[in-house]
């Protein structure tokens, strides 16, 4: 007899008998609702899987913080000396050098103090009231000089100016080159020099167009 006859020819008993060897001992009602637990479980997962696949657990990463870049410093041209001599004194001129710088003064021969060494190379020169402070070479320091002079006047330079004299041109706003041991000449119309330097050389000068400025 085959198992479909043998089925259909046993009483609903023996047919229940036969389901719960199948089944085991659980009822039907119970292996369905097992099973739609587990079909509801899996679909839970599976949404929790899907909606989490895209983010891949990463953290973002941080945006890049800019960083301040030190700035690299510029090299700026280095500006003029501008050497000021003390007020202690410059130095002690030669003897002769007083009347060697009238009669240049007088004669307006200032070419000779760019030959000999006279002027030092460079030479410091500074003119009251001007853009005119720096380091020259002896010639340009000539050059420089003209102003201080009328072609057709010889100035009648004084160099033995009196201590109060020389007491207020020190006390002025250009009193640092005035020390003891410059030679200070003033033309008749007023134009100052104040040399400074040692033995026959002149180191420094300074020149005022007018004696106003010296106070």
């Amino acid at each position: 007899m085959s198992d479909t006859f043998r089925f259909m020819s046993e009483t609903p008993v023996e047919t229940n008998d036969r389901r719960r060897g199948w089944l085991g001992p659980l009822p039907v009602w119970a292996w369905v609702l097992i099973t739609i637990v587990l079909v509801v479980g899996l679909l839970l997962i599976g949404i929790a899987l899907f909606s989490g696949g895209g983010q891949g657990g990463a953290s973002p990463s941080p945006s890049p913080t800019p960083s301040t870049a030190t700035p690299t410093p510029t090299a700026s041209s280095s500006p003029t000396p501008t050497e000021t001599p003390d007020a202690s004194g410059g130095g002690t001129f030669d003897s002769t050098m007083d009347a060697f710088l009238s009669s240049v003064l007088d004669s307006q021969n200032t070419a000779v103090l760019a030959e000999g060494g006279t002027f030092s190379d460079p030479v410091f020169v500074l003119a009251a009231n001007s853009g005119l402070i720096q380091n020259m070479s002896p010639a340009d320091a000539v050059a420089a000089m003209g102003f201080m002079f009328t072609p057709s006047d010889p100035n009648s330079w004084d160099l033995a100016l009196s201590d109060s004299t020389l007491a207020g041109y020190r006390a002025g706003p250009y009193g640092d080159y005035f020390p003891e041991g410059a030679i200070v000449a003033r033309s008749h119309d007023g134009h100052v020099f104040s040399f400074i330097g040692n033995g026959v050389t002149i180191t420094k000068m300074f020149m005022a167009g007018s004696e106003d400025l010296l106070h």
